[in-house]
């Protein structure tokens, strides 16, 4: 692996994820204040909600002609996409972590091509 091979995935593994993640925090994290303290459930599951909205393969679909059960259902169909995406963004950002180790040792030994 090139020294350019290793840095490119560096920063597609780990710059990108941490960046993407402070920048929905910076953008949820007025939303999520009650009362003066940061509700940080509230802050996991809209932060995750880009990263797990796409992961959920079963969308709930209401049976009946009930419109405020739609809603809801609709509703906990984010919330529950917002839960997975928060599992999935925690993932990514253990992974970041490692691609750090990971390209320092990919950069001491990469070929000087």
């Amino acid at each position: 692996m090139t020294r350019g091979n290793a840095i490119r995935d560096f920063f597609i593994k780990s710059i990108l994820p941490v960046a993407t993640a402070l920048l929905l925090v910076c953008i949820f994290k007025s939303a999520c204040m009650k009362d003066g303290t940061l509700d940080y459930v509230w802050l996991w599951i809209l932060c995750g909600l880009p990263f797990g909205i796409h992961r959920m393969r079963l969308w709930v679909m209401p049976g009946g002609n009930s419109f405020g059960g739609g809603i809801t259902v609709f509703a906990l169909s984010f919330i529950l996409g917002g839960v997975i995406g928060g599992f999935v963004l925690v993932w990514r950002l253990i992974v970041a972590v490692w691609y750090v180790l990971l390209t320092a040792y990919r950069l001491i030994t990469a070929n000087h091509t």
